[in-house]
């Protein structure tokens, strides 16, 4: 029963959100005008409004915070850190540099490819620190250290790139930072293609994902291989990074924050942590862009920037607990 209202508590809340940014924003239009918007057939300006603009930002920002909150949980799976990000750890970084790139116009690609280019971009780089994990054993502390610098590294490979090209500061901004103002339902489809074939997978696989945060030896003695399970959970952390990358820019400690909640709110269970991440992910997303958006409107603020004020306190906590 505690489940069951905790699922409904989380969609109802999402709702609300939705609901927030589909009605409230920077047009001076009336609640019955957005309705009539959202409603009727023919082209008018508050159907744009709400078709082509808030519609398809509300679901692309919670597709991302889906990706990120499945990609935080696998990491944090696969690296036995509490801290694990895909941001914080770099694995973003790659499709960053890739997206950087593009921009700067040093490569020009149609979009599709754009969007596979980011994923296999940040599919290496999940690999590069999947196998720094199982040749290392690296202790959950010089992980996350490891992490923290390849993720500082990734980012300042990025702004050099971009510092090449004439990048317009509105791109340079969602990059870097997030942003959802270029949604649209192209990326919409892009993440859907890659977001539910890997949820079904990781859903399957969840209880043998689990076993690696014991460590590799009582992995083994529960007849788990921990290096083959790590490599799988950690391309497929890599995949749905780069989609949220491509949909949003980097937007960090989503990964971190939605985990913990769920164990917090679901408890351990493996499947439910899983589902818990996936959907605390999508309300943490759209809640920090509608803070973003509206905090300050019509001047609308990184999304990276709200997700950091709800994520860094719990980083500082999380590092003040580790032993």
């Amino acid at each position: 029963m505690r489940l069951f209202v905790s699922y409904v508590g989380f969609f109802l809340t999402i709702i609300l959100f939705a609901l927030v940014g589909l009605f409230y924003g920077p047009s001076d239009a009336s609640l019955s005008e957005l309705t009539s918007g959202l409603i009727r057939s023919d082209d008018g300006p508050m159907k744009m409004i709400i078709w082509s603009i808030r519609i398809p930002r509300i679901i692309l920002s919670l597709l991302t915070g889906c990706c990120l909150g499945l990609s935080g949980a696998l990491i944090q799976f696969s690296s036995r850190s509490a801290i694990g990000d895909p941001n914080l750890f770099g694995i973003g970084g790659g499709a960053s540099i890739f997206l950087a790139g593009s921009y700067a116009g040093i490569f020009v690609f149609d979009e599709h490819w754009i969007f596979f280019g980011a994923i296999i971009s940040s599919l290496v780089m999940s690999l590069i620190l999947s196998r720094l994990i199982s040749s290392r054993d690296l202790t959950p502390v010089k992980l996350a250290i490891m992490g923290i610098a390849l993720g500082t590294l990734t980012i300042s490979i990025g702004t050099a790139v971009i510092s090449f090209g004439r990048v317009f500061p509105s791109q340079v901004i969602g990059l870097v930072a997030g942003s959802f103002t270029s949604s649209n339902w192209d990326k919409i489809v892009y993440l859907l293609i890659i977001l539910i074939p890997v949820l079904l997978i990781t859903s399957l696989l969840s209880k043998r994902f689990y076993p690696i945060m014991l460590g590799d030896v009582l992995s083994k003695s529960l007849g788990v291989n921990p290096i083959r399970n790590r490599n799988i959970a950690m391309s497929l952390a890599g995949i749905l990074s780069g989609a949220s990358v491509y949909a949003g820019g980097l937007i960090g400690f989503v990964g971190l924050i939605a985990p913990h909640l769920s164990r917090r709110i679901l408890g351990n269970n493996p499947y439910h942590l899983i589902l818990g991440s996936t959907i605390l992910g999508a309300l943490l997303a759209l809640f920090s862009d509608q803070l973003a958006r509206l905090l300050f409107a019509p001047t609308e603020l990184p999304v990276g920037m709200a997700t950091t004020i709800l994520g860094a306190p719990m980083m500082m906590y999380l590092a003040w607990r580790l032993k």
